[in-house]
């Protein structure tokens, strides 16, 4: 027996122990079959989440907030027209500089509204309470907005914000009629609170301009409405919004959200 294991030790590949060895820091080297690593990875799949990083839970922290998208109606002088991103004479959701081109025109629900006014530039501001006493508005930061809206570029912008169903995309969002055009149209849309409605659009000419405004209908169709704690939900967040909003803007953000 001595005399074998000798030999074996002196002489291992007449043996076939070579083999065996290759074999088996091989196998020691290899990935357990229950850590398959996806096609393209570099590392084991049951690597790449975790105890603190869930699935699903990514989107849920990037998405900027539990904010609703907004509804815009694009028009030719709009940089997202400019860019290919979305149709001249269309409205579309935006969310985290996304958007989603629902169309020129949109049966909806409208649920609520409220008075915003916002300021653009390097700094954003949103002001929510315009505290109207005897028909004057008496908030120093809100009043400050609407007098310099009618400065020319001057990133001002107020109006009433309303609160949206939207069937087609099962979706709640906010429209901000900021402009002179959708404040007079916005005369239209408060007396449809709590009933459907078919947003459109037309181009309006005034000499050499031209622009995109939104024209408001009743609408007969049916349409599906979600639950009604999630209606109570989004109301309930809507018309409790922060005093006001103040935070920095890129040059994406220097609009109304």
């Amino acid at each position: 027996m001595i005399l074998l294991l000798l030999l074996i030790r002196r002489y291992p590949q007449r043996f076939g122990l070579m083999t065996v060895w290759r074999n088996l820091k091989k196998t020691n080297n290899q990935i357990p079959e229950n850590n398959t690593m996806s096609e393209g990875s570099l590392i084991p799949q049951d690597c790449v989440g975790g105890a603190l990083a869930p699935e699903g839970s990514f989107d849920s922290l990037v998405s900027g907030g539990d904010y609703l998208h907004y509804m815009q109606l694009f028009g030719s002088k709009s940089d997202a027209c400019a860019e290919g991103k979305i149709g001249i004479g269309r409205y579309g959701l935006v969310k985290d500089k996304q958007i989603t081109d629902i169309g020129p025109e949109i049966d909806l629900v409208i649920i609520s509204w409220r008075p915003k006014a916002v300021q653009t530039g390097d700094e954003l501001l949103i002001d929510y309470h315009p505290e109207i006493v005897d028909g004057e508005i008496t908030n120093k930061l809100f009043k400050q907005i609407v007098d310099s809206s009618n400065t020319r570029d001057s990133g001002c912008m107020y109006g009433p914000e309303f609160l949206l169903w939207i069937p087609s995309v099962n979706m709640f969002a906010t429209f901000h009629m900021n402009s002179k055009t959708a404040r007079r149209e916005a005369r239209n849309m408060q007396p449809l609170i709590g009933k459907a409605a078919t947003l459109k659009n037309h181009l309006i000419e005034s000499g050499k301009y031209k622009w995109h405004g939104p024209v408001v209908i009743p609408c007969s169709s049916p349409l599906d409405m979600p639950p009604e704690d999630e209606i109570r939900e989004q109301y309930a967040k809507f018309q409790n919004p922060p005093r006001n909003e103040n935070e920095l803007a890129d040059d994406d953000d220097k609009r109304a959200r």
